[in-house]
Formats: C-alpha cells, sequence, structure tokens
C-alpha cells in the first residue's frame, strides 16, 4: 500500500521519485489548503499577522535610508561644530527601531497563539478522520507510517504559513533595497543576486533527500517508540522484570537509535559542508561590492553617507534574497511533510453508511434479533484467499432469542465473524443479514449500537470506574442508576464499591498517583469490561472470551447472570471453556474457516466427532 496525493491538475507527487526541481511546484501545491487551513481557524489573527509581515517588510529599507541621513548629518555636524543637524535623523532612526521592535513582538505572539490554535485544530481533524477509517486501515503497518506522520505535522502547518508571510515580507524587503541599489549600479544588483543561487539548489536537494531519509525511517522509528513504550509503561513492567529483558530492549533501542543517527549524521555533513563551501561565494562577492562602493566614495562620487547606504544594501540585498531562496527551499521540505497530512485526511474507508439507511427493525420485548451469514467468505488483507482465507463458504441461521456458541482453535475463524457482523471488515463474498436485511442496508453507527460486544482484548480506559462503564452507552454515561445496573449483572459493583471513592475512583495509574487511583487486577478490569456491554442494552450480545481471566467460581456467577441477561437477546459468544460453552442453545465448531459441525452439547457429544473430541481433551485435564 502506498499513498499518493494529488498536488496539481494532472500532476501525482509521489515519494519514492528522484530530485527534479519541476517537483518545487507540485510541492508547494499545498500551500494554498494549508492557508486556508489556517485561515479557518482564525481569519482575524491571521490578517494581523500578514498586514504585521509587509509593515515589517519595508522597515530594513527605510532603516537603511535613514543611517544614511544620520551619517551625513554627522558629517555636517563636523563641518558646522554645531550637533543641531543630527536631531531629528537621529530621532527618526529610534522611532524606527522601537516601531520595528515592537511589530515583531506582536508578530511573534499572534505566531505563537496561531500555532497553537491550529496544532489542536489539526489534531481534531485527524481525530475526526480517525473516526472514520476502516479498522484494516489501523492493521497496515504503511497506514500507521501515515497516521503518526500526519499527526506530527500539526505545527508545520503554521510554520509553512508563518515561512510564507515570512518570504511575502522578505520579497517586499528585496524589492525596497534593490531600487536603492539600483541607484548606484543595477550590476551590482545583479552579482547579489546570483552569488546565493548554488546554495539554494543544493539545500533543495538535501531538503529533498532529509524527506525520503524521514519516510525510509519511519518504521523504524516506530520501533524505537514502540521500545521505549515497553520500557516505561506499567502494563509491560512485571514480565520485562521477571525476564530480565531490560537489558536486551536497552541494547535493541540503543543498536537502532544509533544506526538512525549514523544515517542522519551522514546526510547533515554532507549537507552543511556543501552549502558552507558555495556560500562562500556570496562573502567573495560582497567583498567585491564594498571594494566597488569604496572605491566610488573615494572618488567623490557618492557621500560617506551614500558608502554606508550602498555597502550596507548590498550586503542586505544578498542577505535577503539567500534567506527568500531559504524559506522557498525550508517551505519546500514542510510542503513534503504537510502533504502527507492531506493524503492521510483524504483517505476515503470503504466502510460506509449507504446514501438512504434502512431503518432498524426493532423486535418485540421477548425476542431478539435474527442473524443470517449466507455463504460467507472473507480473507484478510495482504493474505492469499486461496491458502490463508479466514472464512470459506460459512452459512447459517442464528434465532431470536438465541444464544449461540462458537468453539474451535485458534484462528478457525471465530473472532472474525464477530467482525464481519460488527462490519469492522467487509466480507469478500456472500452476505449478513439482520432482522431479515443485509447489514449494509442500516446505517452505521445505529447498527453498531444494537450489538454490545467485549473482545478478548478489551481496552482498559485510564478514566473512572463510571466512565469505564458508562461508554458502552456514551450517551447514558452520567445515568448513574444505569451503570451502577450494568456492574451489578457482570459483578463489578462489588469491586467498585469497595473502591475508596466509589464509581468516582479513577482506574489505572497513568494520570493519577497512587492516592487518587486503583489497578485492578485482571478478573477484576474484565468484569468493569463485562459491565460495558451489558450497559448498552442491545439487542444482540457478543461476548469473545468473555470470562477468559475470571475464576472458576467468578466465571459461574457471571454466566448465571449471563443466561437471565440474553432471555430476550441473541447472544453469540466465544469460548474455550467448555462449561461455558454447554450453556449455549446451539454450539458452532469452526475449523479452518468453515462451520463443521452444528447442535446442542448433548447432540454433538451423542455424534461423537470433533466437539466430543475436544470436550473430552478439556475434561482429561480434570481427572
Amino acid at each position: 500500500m502506498r499513498f499518493e496525493g494529488k498536488l496539481g491538475t494532472g500532476s501525482t507527487f509521489k515519494a519514492d521519485e528522484k530530485f527534479s526541481f519541476k517537483q518545487v511546484p507540485l510541492a508547494f501545491a499545498s500551500l494554498p489548503r494549508a492557508l486556508r487551513l489556517v485561515w479557518s481557524t482564525s481569519w482575524r489573527l491571521t490578517l494581523v499577522l500578514g498586514v504585521l509581515n509587509i509593515l515589517q517588510g519595508i522597515i530594513p529599507a527605510i532603516s537603511l535610508s535613514i543611517t544614511a541621513l544620520v551619517v551625513d548629518s554627522v558629517v555636517q555636524a563636523i563641518r558646522i561644530h554645531n550637533a543641531s543637524p543630527l536631531w531629528w535623523p537621529v530621532s527618526l532612526q529610534l522611532g524606527v527601531t522601537l516601531g520595528s521592535s515592537f511589530l515583531s513582538a506582536l508578530g511573534s505572539i499572534i505566531q505563537l497563539l496561531l500555532q497553537e490554535l491550529v496544532s489542536n485544530k489539526v489534531q481534531m481533524e485527524i481525530l475526526k478522520k480517525a473516526a472514520t477509517l476502516d479498522l484494516a486501515f489501523f492493521e497496515n503497518p504503511e497506514s500507521y507510517d501515515t497516521i503518526r506522520q500526519a499527526a506530527n505535522q500539526s505545527a508545520t502547518q503554521t510554520s509553512i504559513i508563518m515561512q510564507g508571510f515570512s518570504m511575502g515580507q522578505t520579497m517586499i524587503t528585496l524589492a525596497a533595497l534593490l531600487l536603492l541599489l539600483f541607484q548606484l549600479a543595477w550590476w551590482l544588483a545583479l552579482i547579489a543576486l546570483v552569488t546565493p543561487l548554488p546554495v539554494f539548489f543544493f539545500s533543495t536537494k538535501y531538503g529533498w533527500k532529509g524527506y525520503r531519509l524521514t519516510r525510509r525511517q519511519s518504521p523504524e522509528r516506530r520501533l524505537l517508540n514502540y521500545l521505549m513504550l515497553l520500557m516505561t509503561t506499567d502494563t509491560y513492567n512485571k514480565e520485562i522484570q521477571l525476564f530480565n529483558l531490560s537489558d536486551f530492549l536497552i541494547a535493541r533501542f540503543w543498536d537502532l537509535a544509533t544506526k538512525l543517527y549514523e544515517q542522519d549524521k551522514k546526510l547533515a555533513l554532507r549537507q552543511y559542508f556543501t552549502n558552507f563551501g558555495w556560500s562562500n561565494l556570496s562573502s567573495i562577492a560582497n567583498s567585491g561590492i564594498y571594494l566597488y562602493v569604496a572605491l566610488q566614495a573615494i572618488a567623490g562620487r557618492i557621500t560617506l553617507g551614500g558608502l554606508t547606504l550602498y555597502t550596507q544594501t548590498a550586503t542586505q540585498v544578498g542577505s535577503n534574497f539567500r534567506s527568500l531562496l531559504n524559506s522557498i527551499s525550508s517551505t519546500y521540505q514542510n510542503a513534503l511533510y504537510v502533504n502527507l497530512l492531506f493524503e492521510f485526511l483524504a483517505y476515503q474507508p470503504t466502510i460506509h453508511s449507504p446514501a438512504i439507511a434502512e431503518p432498524f427493525i426493532y423486535p418485540r420485548q421477548s425476542q431478539g434479533l435474527s442473524i443470517e451469514f449466507r455463504n460467507v467468505s472473507f480473507t484478510y488483507p495482504g493474505k492469499d484467499p486461496e491458502t490463508h482465507a479466514a472464512l470459506r463458504q460459512v452459512s447459517f441461521i442464528i434465532r431470536s432469542g438465541e444464544a449461540v456458541a462458537l468453539v474451535g482453535h485458534n484462528g478457525a475463524g471465530k473472532t472474525t465473524l464477530v467482525k464481519l457482523l460488527t462490519r469492522l471488515y467487509e466480507p469478500d463474498e456472500g452476505d449478513i443479514l439482520i432482522g431479515g436485511k443485509n447489514i449494509k442496508e442500516y446505517d452505521l453507527k445505529t447498527l453498531r449500537q444494537h450489538i454490545g460486544v467485549v473482545f478478548q482484548d478489551y481496552v482498559n480506559y485510564q478514566m473512572t470506574a463510571r466512565e469505564n462503564i458508562g461508554v458502552g452507552r456514551i450517551e447514558e454515561i452520567e445515568n448513574d442508576e444505569l451503570v451502577r445496573k450494568a456492574a451489578a449483572k457482570s459483578g463489578a459493583n462489588l469491586i467498585i464499591e469497595k473502591l475508596p471513592l466509589g464509581y468516582e475512583t479513577f482506574l489505572g495509574r497513568w494520570f493519577k498517583d497512587v492516592h487518587e487511583s486503583t489497578q485492578l487486577s485482571g478478573g477484576e478490569w474484565q468484569k468493569v469490561a463485562l459491565a460495558r456491554a451489558f450497559m448498552r442494552e442491545a439487542h444482540i450480545l457478543v461476548l469473545d472470551e468473555p470470562t477468559s481471566a475470571l475464576d472458576a467460581r467468578a466465571e459461574y456467577e457471571v454466566f448465571q447472570h449471563f443466561r437471565a441477561l440474553i432471555e430476550k437477546r441473541t447472544a453469540l459468544f466465544i469460548s474455550h471453556r467448555f462449561s461455558t460453552v454447554r450453556l449455549a442453545d446451539r454450539i458452532f465448531v469452526l475449523e479452518h474457516g468453515r462451520i463443521i459441525e452444528s447442535g446442542s452439547h448433548e447432540e454433538l457429544i451423542a455424534a461423537g466427532e470433533r466437539y466430543a473430541e475436544l470436550f473430552q481433551l478439556q475434561a482429561q485435564a480434570y481427572r
């Protein structure tokens, strides 16, 4: 998978192309969109910042002209032995200096505020886009690189606009200075403009190489972050200590960090030594200009103030032109990264609600919703459907209010069924129906509101106990009665009511200290996760290994509640414990992506095939 962003009419910018100056305009194509983003964030601050840059652009030329006036006034004052000619130009110079300082300070404040606002808005846009993406996007390593790099560009959005303003300011300054220099000799301006070009060329070229290096290093830098996460997070700490993994992980981190450092160093040395060599050309040219202007002053063609004016003007023309070229090069580099953000925001999910959604069929109080799979096949992206299909031509019907258990080895396709049922993935072939209608015809949010799911890798939210349960039905998160009722159904109430602040106790230690939070055991967390599913009060209840972390007594108590809870719901649960499985009305046995047996516990035991074999194998462990 490779992302390509459309950067211009009929042109596509690709990350693996070789560098060419033809790419520079393509990379700048994101600048107008970035400006629209910044403008929409705060048009007032953006407008004020633009005006400030225009004012600051003309100040250098005014300041140089006043400096020349001050020098000539000094000469006149010496000649007449009276300081009166100095007061007006010196006062004027002071006023311009103070004004420039004020404009600079005001510009810095506005830029800081604008950058914070834009950063927050970009992060919000990323979160909104992430909320719409398919699960397949997050399970692709290249997609992870894209989303991480996009998230890292929140500050770049503002900086690229600041650079745009800065280029505008520099061009205004440059134009004013060139007008001054043209009064002496046009070819001096030409020399000042030509000599910085080699530095610009190599700076832009190495900026491209730096961008490509960053793209190549992205997976390895994610690995560095992952190693840091392993070493600094409580979830992994106990195993790392018990297996004495610290030295191993630290060594791996250091080896990888050193490798990336060497790559960065090699590029940086080549870039800066090349720039250093070519920048000397400008220094030589400036020295020649100084000499020429000095000779003009000696010959009496210009005054001493003119000498100061033209030497400083020539210097600042070269300096400002180099600054302009550097801004173009830097903006070009930033535009490359900003394009990653727009590529991410342009990504369209394949799973979405239909343009006109079918109304959801609400069952009567005495029943749940029927589920039907018709010849469903599915292979995860990147896998060969011939050899690695997760499901192959699966068909079954779960009647309204029926509880069905899924049994089979790891990788048999049990969790995949749940992912397809909840439209986290779409089947490659076949149809899935709920309440007699294809699930693709329902609004996606409405569909998921009617399915309560607890996956085996459920989330432990670093929030209060009430919030941990309440997120199962977010619109009722503040409804204390519903939260407590859901907790009672899973047995989590017995744990939470003993906590220091009850349902307002913060669970987990990531954001609160030991006096303000509580860390739960695996089984206790699982009861909270179960309560979250019960909080939903959905018509379909799906539990994927719902009691794997519970002891035998706790599991028995949960499923005593479970039978009562699913009495008016359709239930689908996955478990490797046959004491749990036998509570189901029917059992589906999956193997290699197919249902090879179905029936009640008694029927499958009597058949004496795969289910009976698995049951006997587990039963032997208790004899």
